[in-house]
Order: C-alpha cells, then sequence, then structure tokens
C-alpha cells in the first residue's frame, strides 16, 4: 500500500485530521513500516499530500479530503450480448453492496452458489487508483455495433456524481475494474 493510500484509509475511518496524527497513525501500521528502515516524519506527510492536490485539503495543519473526491457509492451496469445484464451497488457509507444478475437465455444451467464477498474498503482503494472522475462521459467506437458490450458507471462523491458510459469501447482501467468487481461480488464481469 502506498502512502497516499494508508492516509485515504486513515481519513476515512477518522474524518479530518492533523499531519501529526496523520503520521502517527502511518508509523502504527505494521505491514507499511515493514518495508522501511526508519519512521515516517511530518515532512513526507505534508509532501505526499502536496503531490495529491486531487485528494486532499489541507487548511490549518487539518487535511481532509476533497468533497469531490470523498466517495459514498458506485453503481456499475453491464450487459453482454447473450449474457446476462448486471448491475452492483457499492454502499461505501455502510459498507455493503447488492448484485444483481438478469439471465433471460432459457437454455442456460443456472447454478447459483455462494461466495465470499470482498471487501468493500479495499475495493474503495481501487476506484482512487483508478480516478473514474477523469473518464471521459461517452466512450463508443464509429460505425455501427450489432453485439457488443454496453456498460455504465455512476460514482457518487460528497459533493458530485461523475456518469460514464460506453458501447464496446472502454477506458483506460477498465480491465482492472472488472478484476475489482469480481473481487468484490466473487462474479465474473468480462
Amino acid at each position: 500500500m502506498n502512502m497516499y493510500e494508508l492516509i485515504l484509509s486513515y481519513l476515512d475511518q477518522t474524518g479530518p485530521a492533523s499531519i501529526p496524527s496523520i503520521c502517527h497513525q502511518v508509523n502504527k501500521d505494521p505491514l507499511f513500516m515493514k518495508e522501511r528502515d526508519k519512521p515516517v516524519k511530518q515532512t513526507h506527510i505534508k509532501s505526499v499530500i502536496s503531490r495529491k492536490r486531487d485528494l486532499f485539503y489541507v487548511q490549518n495543519d487539518i487535511v481532509s479530503l476533497l468533497p469531490e473526491r470523498n466517495i459514498v457509492s458506485l453503481t456499475a451496469k453491464i450487459e453482454k450480448c447473450g449474457c446476462p445484464w448486471i448491475q452492483v451497488k457499492v454502499d461505501f457509507i455502510r459498507k455493503t453492496f447488492i448484485f444483481f444478475e438478469l439471465n433471460l437465455d432459457p437454455s442456460s444451467d443456472l447454478q447459483y452458489r455462494p461466495v465470499a464477498p470482498g471487501s468493500t474498503d479495499e475495493f474503495k482503494q481501487e476506484i482512487y487508483r483508478l480516478n473514474i472522475w477523469d473518464w471521459q462521459s461517452n466512450y463508443e467506437k464509429d460505425g455501427i455495433v450489432l453485439d457488443g458490450t454496453s456498460w455504465s458507471i455512476c460514482l457518487q462523491t460528497r459533493s458530485k456524481k461523475y456518469k460514464s458510459e460506453g458501447l464496446q469501447s472502454f477506458p483506460k482501467g477498465w480491465t482492472k475494474l472488472c478484476r475489482a468487481l469480481e473481487k468484490l461480488t466473487g462474479k465474473k464481469f468480462t
């Protein structure tokens, strides 16, 4: 885990925090400190925060997430010709998700088995890595597409809603998003 991801995780749990308390928390993390020879200094924390101005807001040494980057929920819909229609709604406040699958193929052998769900916290970290707020609103190939994959994503933050959709054309990071959804839900998305 990168230091900024550790800071994100801490702020997500506690809300706005001072740089000294963030530094203390980072130095308490055993996995992060296992890779380091010496403790992190407050200047390192300040440096990371200043490089990630698109995520963090600092006022009077108190760090918080920017409201337009403070993720609340994500809804993903995917439909592929000849395959089930899938929708996932993730609520990051309640740390829950709902998976919905609609299969209209009468010849398919439906076998449902329980799966162990993944972590909404880990999924949220992947959303931050993917920068979905930078995705275009529409992805489509030129010409006629008769049997492609249509999809839509709606990312809700504290202050803004980001929507992106496409037909047989995908943003950079699409495969990583599908893998993260698979890890979260235990269901295949590609």
